[in-house]
């Protein structure tokens, strides 16, 4: 544990999740930062056991060391009770840490409330480890920065904005796209075409 953050015998420490932007490690936040360079360990998801972890590698180049990274996978799939059981252990994890005083962050790509595995831990944890203390950083989100990087504006004076996952049905974007100034479409990926096409 390090020693600016150690806290006293019988107390429980606390959980942060840590929004780390878009990919850009200049576009960490000087709270994020702040905090991952305080923390005493650090949960990084993966899809798998094999390869780099992009947020692993932002927090790296972003952040001064040592850090206490623990690796969570989390595989790429749909079925909510297979991940179930991936969010419970993963919370559990995250609970043995806090319970013996250390203070964790979990982080996560873009910001921690925009379609992130964070939510689901968070929902776990809070379920079953009520009484341990969380607090969320913001990050900023990949449209913020694709519209910065583009000058172009997201909504501006009433226009309104919608925000939306690609789903294997494109039929409901046409309407979406006829109702809303400016369409935020996110999981894209393979549909990118389809989509285009619409």
């Amino acid at each position: 544990m390090r020693d600016d953050n150690r806290r006293g015998p019988g107390t429980i420490g606390k959980f942060y999740g840590v929004g780390l932007g878009p990919g850009d490690p200049k576009l960490l936040t000087l709270k994020a930062k702040e905090i991952l360079e305080k923390v005493d360990v650090i949960f990084v998801p993966k899809a798998d056991r094999e390869g780099n972890s992009r947020a692993r590698s932002i927090v790296e180049a972003a952040t001064a060391g040592p850090w206490n990274f623990v690796e969570l996978i989390f595989p790429m799939a749909k079925d909510e009770k297979i991940l179930g059981s991936y969010w419970k252990k993963a919370a559990g994890r995250i609970a043995e840490e806090v319970w013996i005083g250390k203070t964790v962050a979990f982080v996560t790509i873009g910001d921690p409330f925009i379609y992130s595995t964070y939510i689901y831990v968070l929902k776990t944890l809070r379920q079953n480890f009520p009484d341990i203390e969380v607090e969320t950083i913001p990050g900023i989100s990949a449209f913020n920065a694709a519209a910065s990087l583009a000058q172009i504006p997201l909504v501006e004076g009433e226009e309104r904005l919608a925000i939306l996952p690609v789903t294997d049905d494109l039929r409901p974007l046409r309407e979406t796209f006829k109702e809303f100034d400016t369409v935020v479409l996110m999981k894209v990926g393979s549909k990118l075409e389809r989509v285009v096409r619409l």
